[in-house]
Parts: structure tokens; C-alpha cells; sequence
């Protein structure tokens, strides 16, 4: 056990166990965590993970850390694709060939730009900043562009933010 912050994180463990039941099934290991309110006893995160990683009593709090965190990442991301203005959930499925692949991919690509933006451009931070919510952002964008032919990136920032040129 380890209590933080009125909280007590319980672990439990098993090395070297098959993932299914058959004679050829994947050896793993398996953890979980259960996350108690100390004063009230009320249980405030249960999570359980498998992994190729021994987990023993010295590094449990470490590999249960690193899978909430990879957990974290991975849900964030994935509410940000679907439902924040990159559209990944609709049905990339028309037209010819790998046209849903690249489609998705292209949806990645301007993800990973976005994020590599906001923290190397100061002027799309700010443009950023100026709409708040991500959607509000991507209608600017697409106004910027659809009204406006811009000399360069940083004219087109300028306008989306709502700021003067010069």
C-alpha cells in the first residue's frame, strides 16, 4: 500500500500467467491498482494491465504509474481525433483504393503539425489562444482561407488571430 494525498493505492500482481486458455496461449504478466479516498473508503480509480514486464514489489508503483500515464496519452488523443475538430470517426470508406487510409493519415499529419506548432510558433499559439475551443480555431482557419488570399503563413496567422499587420 502507499497512501499520498489521502489516497491509498493497492497493488496486486501475478507473474507468468496465460493470457487465454489453450495449450498455446501468451505468457504474461498481470497488475492491478485500486485507488481508495483514505477517509471515506471510497474507491476512486481501479485499473488492471497485462505486460511482458516482472513486476515485483520494487517496481509495481513504477509500471502501474507508466500504464495510467500511456492510458492517459492515448484517450486523450483519441478525444481530441474524434471529437474535437479532426472528424476521425466518420467513414473514410469512399472513393477508390487506399483513399480512407490516406485520409486518416492526412488527419494524423495535421494533428502531430498542430501540436508541434503550439509549442514552436508563437504566432499560432496566439492565433490559438484568441478562439479557445479547438473547433472555434479550425472555423477561423478555414475562414482565413476561404476570404483572404495571404502573402505568407505569418500574414495568415495575423488575420486568424485578429490582430494588425506591420
Amino acid at each position: 500500500m502507499d497512501r499520498r494525498y489521502n489516497q491509498i493505492s493497492t497493488y496486486r500482481w501475478i507473474n507468468g500467467v496465460p493470457l487465454r486458455d489453450s495449450k498455446n496461449a501468451l505468457i504474461v504478466n498481470y497488475l492491478y491498482l485500486q485507488i481508495r479516498n483514505e477517509k471515506t473508503g471510497r474507491v476512486m480509480y481501479t485499473g488492471s494491465w497485462i505486460t511482458d514486464k516482472t513486476v515485483t514489489a520494487e517496481n509495481v508503483e513504477h509500471l502501474a504509474l507508466c500504464a495510467r500515464a500511456r492510458w492517459k496519452i492515448e484517450n486523450e488523443h483519441n478525444n481530441v481525433l474524434k471529437n474535437h475538430g479532426y472528424n476521425l470517426e466518420h467513414n473514410f470508406g469512399h472513393g477508390q483504393e487506399h483513399a480512407s487510409e490516406m485520409y486518416c493519415m492526412l488527419n494524423l499529419l495535421a494533428f502531430l503539425f498542430h501540436g508541434i506548432l503550439s509549442y514552436t510558433d508563437e504566432l499560432y499559439g496566439r492565433a490559438r489562444d484568441r478562439h479557445g475551443r479547438r473547433t472555434e480555431f479550425f472555423i477561423h482557419l478555414r475562414g482565413g482561407l476561404w476570404y483572404v488570399l495571404h502573402d505568407s503563413w505569418d500574414s495568415f496567422l495575423i488575420c486568424v488571430a485578429g490582430e494588425e499587420p506591420g
